[in-house]
């Protein structure tokens, strides 16, 4: 979930594990994996959010695979950091900065399974993907291109932004070139063994019940952005 402010260049970007155990806006008050609220389109996963944050959702990109490694190699490759050092996919990732293709991207994207944190720590590490996204993309020598870029990964991805609205953004950047403050933020929960909406009562399901203080506290920080503030990465 990206909350972005154009006047104060803010961008927060707030994960959400997949396990989180949630209502969607179909099934009255009965809770299910997040995940799951992609089988029902793209507006029940946007209310669901919606629903959890207290906010409205204006826009959505729904992207793949092929997507992300289509754009990281039209970027020319990013730098991404990662909090640790760990083997994953035929590839090896050290704490700090790695420059990455797409390819790589991906797998360091995908990764869960090396970390105490699991899913947790994939959604920390996808944040910063689309960090290395960002800043690569708003480089001079980047920026200046975008149409061969966007023509690159015409096709591969879904949005309800309007082509307009997106040329309109880019080409206030390449005047402006302000720098944005990027942060992020994940909301934590307990695991937990639940019967879900989506399969009913047959078999109880791993997911993530949710630590209502950290969704609080991501509201808060969601809030302040909409209001102007600036963060403070944590």
């Amino acid at each position: 979930l990206g909350t972005i402010n154009p006047n104060t260049n803010q961008v927060l970007l707030t994960t959400t594990p997949r396990d989180y155990f949630i209502p969607f806006p179909n099934t009255g008050g009965q809770r299910d994996k997040l995940t799951h609220a992609g089988i029902y389109g793209v507006d029940v996963s946007m209310g669901a959010l919606e629903d959890l944050y207290g906010i409205e959702i204006d826009y959505y990109v729904r992207v793949n695979f092929d997507t992300l490694i289509g754009l990281v190699d039209a970027l020319e490759g990013i730098s991404v950091y990662s909090e640790y050092t760990f083997n994953a996919g035929g590839y090896s990732f050290y704490e700090g900065y790695n420059d990455m293709d797409g390819e790589k991207a991906l797998v360091f994207s995908r990764e869960r399974s090396s970390f105490g944190l699991g899913d947790v720590q994939r959604g920390r590490n996808q944040m910063e993907v689309i960090k290395g996204i960002i800043n690569k993309a708003l480089t001079p020598t980047i920026i200046v291109k975008y149409s061969s870029v966007m023509n690159s990964i015409a096709g591969s991805f879904e949005t309800n932004m309007s082509d307009d609205a997106i040329t309109d953004l880019i080409k206030m950047q390449i005047d402006e070139m302000s720098p944005w403050n990027i942060v992020s933020n994940n909301v934590m929960g307990k695991g937990s063994m639940e019967y879900t909406y989506t399969q009913g009562q047959s078999t109880r399901y791993s997911v993530l019940i949710p630590d209502e203080e950290s969704v609080r506290q991501a509201r808060q920080k969601i809030y302040a952005v909409e209001n102007g503030e600036i963060l403070v990465q944590e």
